[in-house]
Order: C-alpha cells, then structure tokens, then sequence
C-alpha cells in the first residue's frame, strides 16, 4: 500500500514532469517560428533579379528618350540598342531560368513584359518610317512597364510585411507561453527541492542503519573469512618455503659444485677437480705399478689475439681451444685450464712413452687448424711440456712443476711442439729462478756496467765511433755473459729500466768525453723490442738527450729486424718516424739473421746496415756467406744505406769488405769492448796510427 506522502510526491513530480514536457514542446515550436523569420536565399535572390530588372527598364527607357529626341545622335542610338537588348536578355532569363520561374510564381505578369517588348522590337525596327505617334507609343509602353513594375514591388513588400507582422505575433505568443512553462518547472522544481530536503534527514537515518546492519554483518563474514585465508596462505607458505629452501640448497649445491670442479669459462675441470683426479690416479698407478703422464699446454701467440681483436674474442678463442684440446683425448683422460691461456692434461694408465706422443701430437695437430673468430681465420700453435710418474716425481706438485719447465724449453725450441721434462731443465729452472732474482737485485742497486766497442771508418782508418754494450758480475766478480741475462731481462719485463739507464748513461759519457778530453765520437746504444711496444720510447730518446746536452746526430740506435716485422706496424713507425725527426740515427743490429725484406727498409727510416759476425766469420771458407755479404753491401749501396761489418777478426776480411766499400768496421781485430778510460786512451793511440792494435786488445 502507498503511503499518503508518497502519494503526493508522486502526484508532484508527475505534474512537473508534464510542465517539463510541456516546454519543451513549446521551445520546439518558438525553435521552428524564429527559423521562419529566417530571410530565404531563394528570396534574396528574387528581390535582386527584379531590382535589376526594374534598373534595366528605367535605363532602357531613358536611353530610348535620348535616342529618339530632336536632337539625337549615333552614340544614343547605339546605347539604346545596349540596354533593349539587356531588356531583351532578362525577358528570356525571366521565362527560362531557375529565378525566373520563381518570380512568375510570386504574381509578376511577364506575359504583359514580353508582348510590349515584342510591340516595342516592331515599331522601332521593322518599320521603315518611324513616325512622331509611333515614338509616343512606345514611350507609353515603356512607362507602363515601369509603373506595373513599381506596382508589382509594392504590393509585395506589403504582402511581406504583413507576414513578418503576423510571424513575429505568433513567435512572441509562443515565447510568452514558453516563458510562463519554464517559470512553472522553477517553481515546481523548488517545492520538490524543499520537500526532498526535509526527507533528506530521515532517508539518511534509515540509510545509516541499514549500512551499519549491513557492515557489521561484512565485517563478520570478513573475518572469519580473512581467518580462513590466512591459515590457508600459512599452510601454503610453509610448504612453498619447503619447497624453496630444497630447490635453493639443490641448486647452490650444484652451484658450488660446478664452481668448484669446472672452469666457468671453458667447461673444462677446475684445478682442484685436476688434482683431485690426479690424487685417485696416482695411487691407482701405485696399486697397479702403472704410468701417468701430465701434460702442460701453453697456447702460441694468443697475447696476440688479445691484443689485436679484443678479450672477448680472446675468450671465444679459449673456449674452442679448450674443446678441441678434451676432443683429442681418450675417455678416461682430464683436460683443466689453469689459467690464462695454460692446460694441463692426466693421462693414466700409460703403457709406454708412444701413447704419449700420440695425445700431445693429436693435440698440437688440432690447434693447428685455423680458428674461425670474427670473420677472421686465426692461427695459434701450442707448446706442450710432458712430466712421468714415476720417473720425474710421485706427487701432484714436482709432476706439474716439471711439465710447466718441460713447455717453457718446447717454446724456446720454436714452439708448436712438445718436450719431455730431462734432469738438466730442473737445473736451468733453478738457475733461471736464481738469475731473475739477482737481475731485480741488481737493477735496484745499480749492478750494470758499460763498456764501448770501437767503430772504424775503413776509409780514413780511424775510430769514429763506438756501440755502448751492458755487462754485469756475479757477486764472486764473475762476468755473466749478455746471452744469459738480457733474454731472461726480456722475460720478466726488466729490459725496460736497464735498457733507458743504459741510454741515458751512454749520452752522458759521450759529452763526458768531450768536455774532459775534447772527443767528438758518436754513440750507438741497443734497444730493445719491448722498450717500443711499452712506452712512448721517442719522449725517452728525447729526455736522454735533453739531460745529457748530447747532440741529436751523434746518437744511433741499434733495433733489430723482428721490431719491424710486428703485426702493429704502424704505432713502431710513427715512434721511429719521431725518432728520426729527432735527429738521431737509426741502424739494423744483426742483419740478415731475421727477417731481411727490402720492403720495410724502404718503409721504414732506417740510415745503417750491421752485418751478423756470423755471416763475417766464415766470410773466407763459406762461398754462401761470401756472397749474402756481397748482396748486403750492394743493396746497403742502391738504397744509399751505411753498412757497418761486426766481428771482424782477420786482416783477410778487412781486405775482403774493403774491396767490396764496406763503410765501416767493429771487432776484435781492432779493439774489444773497453771500459770508458781504455776508450779514451784507444781513440788517442789510433788517432796516429792506423788499424791500432795494441795490448789493450789482451785486456
């Protein structure tokens, strides 16, 4: 049952409801009136077309006036002819065109137009003899036409005058009307306002309490429902924390066990799984009375690789490696790296030495194939060092120790090869252990000494000048002899220091020796490989011969022919070039023991040619030397090169390479290496006496 107030609220808003409607058809009806009023285009354009009808009439007709007057003229007659024939166009416009037609429909009488425009076409130009009532005729034509035309204006604008009127009366009773509805809605719209207000409160309470029934009662359900799900969330948390846990513990246990035995690089074992399986196989071979072999591998050139593509291809390089090095061996071997670009190999079970060169031969043949790496082919070698058990050592430690001396001799013997470990590597890796400590020693505390080989012009036969060479003692006074002590300075990267303290004591004594005994000689000063690709090695020259005032000419630098030859040519001749622009003198040291190409000593700025005393030794005996001794001094000559003979012993060679213009000689038939004071008494003697051989030859 509907309650009275609902009732009424339902009666209010019915009625408002109908006003609303109510206005909205009224607003429709005003919307459409007020478009009325609206000036159509059509109409515009009939008001213009008969407007200029109108105007071309009343031209007409006063060009007609002037033309037929008393006093007439051609130019009249000729702008009369104009505008009837205008006349003539908006006759024809009027009963033909779109506007036309309009105009016809709204009450224009064109038939009355076009008869006297016909009447008015024959009496002025059909008749031959136009007379004084003909002319009259056509003047009443002419005013007709234009009073009906002004009637016609008339009686249309009133027409529309009266509509406008009658238009804009309904359009304000409907305004009026729409005014009072609208008025009626506002106020009906209030009252409902007020009402809707005063039951807003009890509408709110009753709301309130039923949101507060109903919260109380989600709130319940809520929590016995978080309740549910937590201990659900609980229980599954535990078991995925379970799980979890097991998984993690799996996996950092595999984890640490890959770390721990494999190479994370090469995949191939760690050397602590190496050495675990070297342990079982050691005593599987006491059990057995059985052999192992260990193999350590070192790859050949792949500092180079390092260095001229990048680590990463280096990377790539040791991963197909280290592949190819585990495909060469039998099941039961192990391959590890131990670093770098080191492998160590166990072969058990050896029955004999063969089985041994047949794995490391397999290998060195694999490494052998070139290696694919960023579109380049590269080629590596290996140098592979082979230790026994029993025979070399019965544990781990002596056994790797000793393969590792084994490759160092396979590198020294050219490399791409293998070595087995002999008594006398042991003894030359301890003297060698010995020599690297009393060379760091020694370049600490200043060790070095100098001594300087005399240079003769063979022209003049006097010393001219003299190649500095570095010597050093035991500390029993004993000479160690430059072949032992520079290649292991090369090695451990001492060359470096000893080769700029030699450089720079070499210029300091030249101008010693002038200031002190007024010896203009020129210096000639080894330099070492590494000393180039280290540093920037021209500053060095330069600082040499800033703190010693020396003179830029009289310096030359002895460089041998693998210099030249290195892949990075480019950075070696922009140092040499910059040497060059020094001022200093340049000379191949041992020519013709290296790589001896006409080509780089076009290249590069080279001044002078030292010929190998092994080439001037049997200069006598040896046709074959006689004749690269001949082909050096005639190319040193196309090339307007200084050739510099060394190890001249013999009076006999001197004859031989003077006849041939050898510039200049250096051995023991002149003078040996002299300390500073014997050089300066050395080079007085032999400025009075020529080719000087005296007793200080014996020293």
């Amino acid at each position: 049952m509907i309650k009275t107030g609902s009732k009424f609220l339902l009666l209010i808003t019915s009625t408002l409801l109908g006003v609303i409607l109510l206005s909205m058809i009224s607003s429709f009806i005003l919307f459409k009136n007020v478009s009325r009023l609206q000036v159509k285009h059509d109409e515009v354009e009939k008001i213009i077309f008969l407007r200029q009808y109108e105007y071309e009439l009343m031209r007409t007709a006063m060009a007609f006036t002037e033309a037929y007057s008393p006093d007439k003229t051609d130019q009249g007659s000729q702008e009369f002819d104009n505008w009837f024939n205008v006349l003539w166009s908006r006759s024809q416009s009027i009963d033909t065109g779109i506007i036309g037609a309009n105009v016809k429909n709204s009450g224009f009488d064109y038939k009355k137009l076009e008869q006297s425009i016909i009447l008015i076409d024959k009496t002025l130009y059909q008749s031959e003899n136009l007379g004084r009532e003909q002319i009259e005729d056509v003047r009443h034509k002419f005013t007709a036409l234009i009073t009906n035309s002004h009637l016609y204006h008339q009686q249309r604008d009133s027409i529309y005058q009266e509509v406008e009127l009658e238009k804009q009366q309904t359009i304000f009773v409907y305004y009026r009307n729409s005014l009072i509805l609208s008025s009626v809605t506002l106020l009906f719209g209030l009252i409902i306002s007020l009402f809707l207000y005063r039951n807003n409160k009890h509408l709110l309470d009753m709301r309130e309490q039923l949101e507060y029934r109903v919260q109380e009662r989600t709130i319940e359900l809520k929590d016995k429902n978080i309740e549910l799900k937590q201990e659900v969330k609980e229980r599954y948390a535990v078991e995925e924390q379970l799980v979890t846990s097991q998984a993690t513990i799996e996996s950092a246990k595999e984890s640490a066990i890959q770390q721990l035995n494999y190479d994370p690089l090469t995949n191939l074992a760690s050397r602590r799984l190496f050495t675990d399986r070297f342990d079982l196989s050691l005593n599987a071979a006491k059990r057995n009375h059985s052999k192992i072999a260990v193999l350590f591998l070192d790859l050949d050139r792949f500092k180079h690789v390092n260095d001229t593509l990048g680590h990463s291809a280096g990377d790539k390089l040791l991963r197909k490696a280290a592949l190819r090095i585990n495909n060469s061996l039998r099941q039961a071997d192990t391959a590890a790296r131990f670093g770098g670009d080191e492998f160590a190999v166990l072969l058990p079970d050896i029955e004999n030495i063969h089985q041994v060169q047949h794995v490391a031969e397999r290998i060195l043949k694999e490494l052998r194939s070139p290696f694919k790496l960023l579109a380049n082919q590269i080629h590596i070698s290996a140098s592979i060092g082979i230790a026994l058990y029993p025979d070399d050592g019965t544990t781990a430690e002596p056994l790797l120790r000793k393969a590792d001396n084994a490759m160092y001799k396979a590198k020294e013997k050219g490399k791409n090869t293998y070595q087995f470990f002999t008594q006398q590597m042991e003894i030359e890796a301890s003297n060698r252990s010995l020599m690297e400590s009393a060379l760091h020693n020694a370049v600490k505390n200043h060790e070095f000494t100098l001594v300087f080989q005399p240079i003769i012009n063979q022209r003049s036969g006097r010393a001219e000048a003299a190649e500095t060479l570095i010597r050093w003692s035991d500390k029993k006074s004993n000479p160690i002899s430059p072949d032992q002590f520079i290649p292991v300075a090369e090695e451990v990267g001492l060359i470096t220091k000893m080769g700029e303290w030699v450089l720079r004591e070499a210029c300091i004594q030249a101008v010693k020796w002038h200031k002190e005994h007024d010896l203009t000689l020129k210096i000639s000063v080894n330099v070492s490989c590494r000393q180039f690709r280290n540093n920037d090695f021209a500053s060095t020259v330069k600082k040499a011969l800033v703190d010693s005032q020396l003179a830029a000419n009289k310096l030359t630098l002895e460089i041998t022919e693998s210099l030249l030859m290195v892949d990075d040519d480019n950075h070696i001749m922009e140092q040499l070039m910059a040497i060059r622009a020094l001022g200093v003198h340049l000379a191949i040291d041992d020519f013709g023991t290296g790589y001896s190409s006409l080509s780089y000593l076009k290249r590069f700025p080279i001044d002078v040619l030292k010929i190998d005393r092994s080439f001037i030794q049997d200069l006598l005996v040896n046709k074959s030397d006689a004749e690269l001794v001949k082909g050096i001094l005639s190319l040193a000559k196309s090339l307007q090169l200084t050739v510099v003979a060394e190890g001249v012993e013999e009076i006999a060679q001197v004859e031989f390479l003077a006849a041939y213009h050898c510039a200049y000689f250096q051995g023991y038939y002149f003078s040996k290496p002299l300390s500073s004071d014997d050089l300066v008494t050395f080079f007085t003697l032999n400025q009075t006496n020529k080719y000087i051989v005296d007793d200080l030859n014996q020293v």
